[in-house]
C-alpha cells in the first residue's frame, strides 16, 4: 500500500493552514483599552505640565517684585543719607513710582541710646493704599544715621 493522505492527516492540514491564514489576516494594532489608558495618562502629564508652568510664572513675577521693591528702599536710604536729613521719630507713608508700579513706602524713624544716632527702617508694598495690619512687605532695610554736623 502506498502512503496516501488519511482524513485525518488532511483535515489536520487544513486546519493548520485556517488557523495560520486566520492569525495573518488579523489586523494588528491597540485595542479601546489600551488607546483610553494612553489618552488618560497623556492628560494627566499634560495638566501637570500646564500647572507646573503656571507656577513658574507667578514665581518669576514674585521674584521681579522683590528685586524692585529692594532697589527702591536701597535708594530712599541712599537718599536720606546723602540728604543729611534728620527728623524725630516718625512714621512717614510714601507713594513712589518705580518700573511701571506703585509703591508704598513706609519710613520708620526711631532714637536710640546715642542721641546723636536714629534708626532707620524702611518697608516697601507693591500697590498705592496703605497696607493692612501684620502685611509682610516685600522688602525691608535697617540702618543707622548720624546727626549731621553743623
Amino acid at each position: 500500500m502506498g502512503q496516501g493522505v488519511t482524513g485525518v492527516d488532511m483535515s489536520y492540514r487544513l486546519n493548520r493552514r485556517f488557523l495560520a491564514n486566520r492569525n495573518q489576516n488579523r489586523c494588528q494594532g491597540f485595542t479601546l483599552l489600551e488607546v483610553m489608558v494612553a489618552l488618560a495618562v497623556f492628560a494627566l502629564a499634560a495638566s501637570m505640565l500646564i500647572l507646573s508652568d503656571g507656577n513658574s510664572i507667578r514665581q518669576t513675577r514674585y521674584q521681579k517684585e522683590k528685586i524692585l521693591a529692594s532697589q527702591i528702599a536701597d535708594h530712599y536710604l541712599n537718599t536720606l543719607y546723602a540728604e543729611g536729613r534728620w527728623s524725630g521719630s516718625a512714621v512717614r507713608p510714601q507713594i513712589e513710582s518705580y518700573a511701571g508700579f506703585q509703591w508704598y513706602v513706609r519710613e520708620t524713624s526711631a532714637s536710640t541710646g546715642s542721641p546723636d544716632f536714629r534708626q532707620v527702617q524702611v518697608e516697601v508694598f507693591i500697590g498705592e493704599s496703605e497696607p493692612e495690619k501684620g502685611a509682610i512687605p516685600l522688602a525691608r532695610l535697617s540702618t543707622w544715621l548720624r546727626r549731621p554736623r553743623p
